[in-house]
């Protein structure tokens, strides 16, 4: 990311962010990545550590499935918060563009 330059010298609020997305948005895409990153840590469990010929309620074999199921749960709980997010925006966008203005320009009420 990319600090803003401000007139006398760096911005000391941080880091510039999207200008397009809520707060919303980058919580379902940080929720969703955490799922992924959880799935595949899941998947390396199940093939590194647990052993194929061990019950299944062997310690490595209860943390790969809790693994597994934490990243299922966070990825579609990422892709909803995003897809509500789209809907809000897209509402949003109709409910401007049905005034009668063009999408760039909204019209004055």
């Amino acid at each position: 990311m990319r600090r803003k330059r401000m007139r006398y010298g760096w911005n000391v609020h941080g880091f510039s962010q999207h200008p397009g997305w809520s707060r919303v948005t980058r919580l379902g895409v940080g929720l969703a990545a955490i799922g992924g990153i959880s799935l595949v840590a899941g998947m390396l469990v199940a093939i590194v550590i647990a052993d194929h010929s061990s019950s299944d309620s062997s310690p490595s074999s209860l943390i790969a499935i809790g693994l597994g199921s934490i990243g299922i749960i966070l990825v579609v709980l990422g892709c909803v918060l995003f897809a509500a997010a789209a809907l809000v925006r897209l509402g949003r966008w109709a409910s401007r563009t049905a005034g009668g203005g063009s999408p760039g320009r909204p019209t004055l009420r």
